[in-house]
């Protein structure tokens, strides 16, 4: 998989950008805040389809496009070469009345929905603030398997839009009620819990399996990186589980553990219970309480917790073999390289990192690495790449 175009129309920096590109290395040069960071968002937008519901989505709008129609767009347009052929994919954001953001999703020229975006174009990116997957809030976690499982697994992101707008309708009613100060209709609960289930179930069984594959993959890298020093363990935190009977939720270790894949229906069957003990609570407080929006991933080294206890340099080792074993992993799922996007890593890596992460991407079949300064790349990496340099969002061939 590749990219042979890439265009950008107001996005970010890019007035206009319509950039040929051909497989292999392409290295974008520049300065800071002059568009490299930009461009590779613009393709893991493109790749994910996610934050385009926030604020981040009106972000990507150039700037000054807001003085030039009073109806400003952003248009991404990626030519996509993959096994089955080529592909065309667009995205429109527009802002309309009241800062509304409307959203057009076209593939091969036909519309489709924000969710079928997803898997089109797979990317694994890699960012100097990456370390904020270990040391960082729950969420950062929860999108990073949200965006990777969607890129594999067209369904998962349906379930991922259908459990957004069933919670979003579930704690409205639950504020409502709490606001109000009167019951609550059973029935209109009962119908969003059970949509809630539904899609939450496929949710958590998901990232269950994609953790223990991954885990595997991410020890080998991690062992590599440490100079076989160091073991690496992914624990899944799920918010519902299964009580499985060997478990002593006495032992600290225990807590951190990937708890035993369990069957749809028993975890169907535990949401519904957790759903139902949590009941008061979540009509004191307005919202729901219980679900995959609640689940976390925890790093261990050693049986340490790196997220506690580790330093920025272990949590930056694990961050890179978790990325390394994504790149192995959507591969084996997709049958299809992923782009990898690196931004400014390099610069950030010790010489035994950088050589076991350029060992890696040597055989990828496209990666863009972004710099400031070409002498931090190694000369066999940058002989045979596509070289640009980028100034004020106008990209110039090297």
């Amino acid at each position: 998989m590749h990219l042979r175009h890439l265009s950008l129309t107001n996005v970010r920096l890019y007035a206009r950008l319509e950039l040929p590109l051909r497989a292999g290395v392409i290295v974008i040069q520049g300065d800071n805040a002059q568009g490299k960071t930009s461009l590779l968002e613009a393709i893991h937008v493109l790749a994910t389809g996610r934050g385009l519901n926030s604020a981040a989505g009106r972000a990507l709008i150039r700037w000054d496009a807001e003085s030039e129609s009073p109806y400003p767009y952003a248009l991404l347009r990626a030519l996509v070469w993959r096994r089955d052929g080529e592909h065309l994919l667009e995205l429109l954001l527009q802002k309309g009345e009241r800062e509304r953001l409307r959203k057009e999703v076209r593939i091969d020229h036909v519309a489709r929905r924000n969710s079928d975006l997803p898997g089109q174009l797979m990317t694994v990116l890699f960012l100097p603030n990456d370390v904020a997957l270990v040391s960082g809030a729950p969420s950062l976690r929860r999108e990073f398997l949200d965006e990777a499982l969607a890129q594999v697994e067209p369904e998962y992101a349906h379930a991922l839009e259908t459990y957004a707008y069933a919670l979003t309708q579930r704690n409205a009613l639950l504020r409502q009620a709490a606001e109000d100060r009167r019951p609550i209709d059973p029935d209109e609960l009962e119908l969003w819990d059970e949509r809630l289930v539904s899609a939450g179930t496929m949710l958590t069984l998901s990232r269950h399996r994609a953790i223990l594959e991954l885990a595997r993959a991410a020890e080998r890298a991690h062992f590599e990186l440490s100079d076989g020093r160091e073991y690496l363990y992914l624990a899944y935190q799920p918010n519902v589980h299964v009580t499985h009977p060997d478990t002593n939720p006495q032992a600290p270790l225990d807590l951190l553990m990937t708890p035993p894949l369990p069957t749809r229906q028993a975890l169907a069957e535990a949401f519904y219970a957790a759903l139902r003990a949590r009941r008061r609570e979540e009509l004191l407080r307005g919202m729901t309480l219980v679900g995959p929006h609640r689940d976390d991933l925890r790093f261990l080294v050693n049986g340490m917790d790196l997220g506690e206890y580790g330093s920025r340099g272990q949590q930056r080792t694990a961050v890179l073999a978790l990325k390394l074993a994504q790149m192995e992993w959507m591969q084996l799922r997709s049958n299809e390289p992923p782009i990898l996007l690196l931004d400014e890593v390099l610069a950030e890596l010790d010489p035994h990192r950088r050589r076991c992460l350029l060992e890696r991407i040597r055989t990828a079949e496209q990666v863009f690495i972004t710099t400031t300064d070409l002498g931090r790349l190694e000369q066999p990496l940058i002989t045979d790449a596509q070289r640009f340099v980028v100034r004020g969002g106008v990209l110039q061939p090297s």
